[in-house]
């Protein structure tokens, strides 16, 4: 392993088409996130980089100051990441651990930035009461704030055998820009090539959309059948673009309801893996515009969320 003091020094070190900044915290859930990720990426052609940040806010000093048995479990827990090496060594993967000390979301933020990150992969620990309101936001910034795709995995998520041959993909899109844009570049991020892959749109019900009063004026079932037939020309012109990629497999599904639960529910009943979905990568926009869709899917899912954001 090459040890790399800060980022300065790891800037001349690149040899690999995909860049992967993994945020850690201690051992073993840093194993969990490496061991998921093991089963999406493309081994020969990536480069993962783990970033271990210090927590030093004025809240987190306050709460160590308070309970300094927490701050020297948690270090101590920090100290050993002997068995993530070995799964990156047995795996032959390049890595490089580089430790920083401050704000978690603003380092991570700031290194993908700083290295040309591919994609981030942070953790959602789902704490509670005075952990979550110190720490548990820090994937809600980083999928927010960081211009490199985010993958996100939950704590609740039970990663698979690494090393299968195949994995689902969920890759949920609408009609937006940043939808195929995560179509042309999914094979940028992950190995594409073993995966397979379900390409679902939810259109959410025009009864949701039209006002009642206003049944009398239109043609509710001719609505439905073209919103329907709008569905289907996506799903087409999304799957044309992946097949172009050689994906293991493509499905195409359309789903009329509210698309957030929909995702949930067909991730839940079709043993996925992983789920995908487009997003804007502007910062300087309100967290809304992440989609109250994302947000519901990050919020909510067992799953890992990998938010493709245009460059």
């Amino acid at each position: 392993m090459i040890c790399a003091e800060n980022i300065n020094e790891y800037k001349y070190y690149k040899m690999f088409k995909r860049k992967i900044l993994i945020a850690i915290d201690e051992p073993r859930w840093a194993y969990k996130l490496t061991q998921t990720l093991c089963d999406f990426i493309d081994r020969e052609n990536s480069e993962i980089v783990f970033l271990n940040v210090l927590e030093t806010t004025i809240a987190e000093e306050e709460y160590f100051y308070n309970y300094p048995e927490k701050f020297i479990k948690i270090e101590a827990r920090k100290a050993n990441f002997a068995y993530v090496e070995n799964l990156l060594e047995k795996n032959k993967f390049k890595y490089e651990f580089i430790f920083k000390e401050g704000n978690a979301a603003e380092n991570i933020i700031n290194a993908a930035k700083e290295l040309d990150i591919d994609m981030v992969v942070v953790g959602s620990h789902n704490k509670k009461n005075i952990e979550k309101l110190l720490l548990g936001s820090v994937a809600q910034k980083v999928a927010k704030l960081c211009k490199s795709a985010v993958m996100v995995i939950s704590n609740k998520y039970q990663a698979q055998k690494s090393g299968k041959p195949n994995y689902n993909i969920l890759f949920a899109v609408d009609h937006s820009k940043p939808s195929f844009y995560a179509a042309e570049n999914l094979d940028k991020l992950i190995d594409i090539k073993k995966a397979n892959i379900t390409i679902l749109n939810a259109t959410v019900p025009p009864q949701n959309v039209i006002p009642p009063d206003a049944y009398i004026y239109v043609d509710l079932e001719n609505i439905i059948l073209e919103a329907k037939l709008v569905s289907e020309e996506l799903l087409n012109n999304i799957a044309g673009i992946v097949q172009e990629r050689k994906p293991y497999s493509i499905k195409q599904v359309s789903l009329i309801g509210d698309p957030g639960s929909l995702i949930l529910d067909y991730a839940q009943e079709n043993f996925i893996d992983l789920i995908v979905m487009g997003s804007h990568g502007k910062k300087d926009l309100p967290a809304l515009v992440l989609g109250s869709v994302s947000i519901k899917i990050l919020e909510k899912a067992e799953f890992p969320l990998l938010l493709i954001k245009e460059k």
